[in-house]
């Protein structure tokens, strides 16, 4: 496993050079690609983490693809915490 010796970039410029270095590696020991291809479900960077856009929202029960709504039916400006964390759950269990 690769280990990365430095913490994260301190600017977006830093973040770049690193990947076009090759010196910046996940949580898993891989090597971070040069450049960053987009979300397949949200159009964000996709870090290799699971995009909660992946995952049905257990508080509003959105499927994947959708935004959160509100209570109020109106789309939230925010994915919904409890979706974040399953998000984060599923990278566990995957790690």
């Amino acid at each position: 496993m690769n280990l990365q010796c430095f913490g994260p970039p301190s600017t977006r410029a830093e973040e770049r050079a690193c990947r076009a270095a090759g010196l910046l590696v996940d949580g898993a020991g891989r090597v971070l690609p040069a450049t960053v291809q987009p979300c397949a479900f949200c159009n964000g960077k996709d870090l290799g983490d699971t995009c909660p856009a992946s995952l049905t929202c257990p508080t509003c029960k959105s499927a994947p693809r959708q935004q959160c709504r509100r209570p109020s039916g109106h789309t939230a400006e925010q994915w919904h915490r409890r979706r974040i964390h399953a998000a984060d759950l599923e990278d566990q269990r995957r790690e």
